[in-house]
């Protein structure tokens, strides 16, 4: 499972606890995924009612933040918000079949971890920081490409080459990640430079002079 760490944060210390709490709880619905003793119903309806009543406090938390800084998608959160409560709402129907409930709680609540909490909020402070706009990726390539191992084997995925303004410095990007970046026109920094990391074209590795290289690379920044 992936730990918190401060790429995490959305720089509002309330919901960044909540995100805090939502991981600690998914640690445990992994848990209970391998827990076999005859009262794993009864731990597995505790924890699920545990993350409704924390899922609500978060979401009226974040939705009174989102308003207050003039969050464009506030609308589209809200509805996000809902879909997650009915899901799991849906789940306590199921509970005679506790194993597979279990194993479906755990999906549900590490899918929501990447696709809401990691992805959808993460956005809120790109806006509030003005990154949204030009497509930035608020992640470290080693973070973002840590979130999608939740999801594919980036291990053994095809690797692609990309550059930074740091002399000689190249960075291997796993096929998925490429292919949000090349698709969706997204982009990410170094760390070092914080200049963004520019898919290596191999038509222009002839060039001797770096820094005209570097100008042929970098010119639509």
């Amino acid at each position: 499972m992936l730990e918190w760490s401060e790429e995490f944060s959305i720089k509002n210390q309330n919901l960044d606890e909540h995100h805090k709490k939502f991981m600690q709880q998914i640690s445990e619905a992994l848990e209970l995924t391998e827990y076999d003793a005859e009262d794993k119903p009864q731990k597995l309806e505790k924890l699920i009612n545990s993350v409704m009543s924390s899922a609500q406090e978060h979401f009226k938390a974040e939705e009174t933040y989102m308003q207050h800084i003039g969050y464009p998608f506030l609308d589209k959160h809200k509805t996000f918000h809902r879909e997650f409560v009915s899901n799991i709402s849906m789940l306590m129907m199921e509970l005679e079949d506790a194993k597979n409930c279990a194993q479906e709680f755990y999906n549900c609540l590490k899918n929501w971890l990447i696709d809401h909490i990691l992805v959808e909020d993460k956005q809120i402070e790109s806006y509030r920081n003005r990154l949204y706009d030009i497509k930035e990726i608020p992640y470290s390539l080693e973070q973002r490409t840590k979130i999608l191992a939740e999801r594919v084997d980036v291990e053994n995925e095809p690797k692609h080459k990309y550059i930074c303004l740091c002399h000689l410095k190249e960075f291997q990007v796993c096929d998925s990640l490429h292919k949000i970046m090349q698709e969706e026109g997204t982009f990410m920094r170094c760390k070092t430079c914080k200049q963004p990391l520019i898919y290596r074209d191999l038509g222009l590795d002839d060039e001797d002079n770096f820094e005209a290289l570097a100008k042929q690379y970098f010119k639509q920044f």
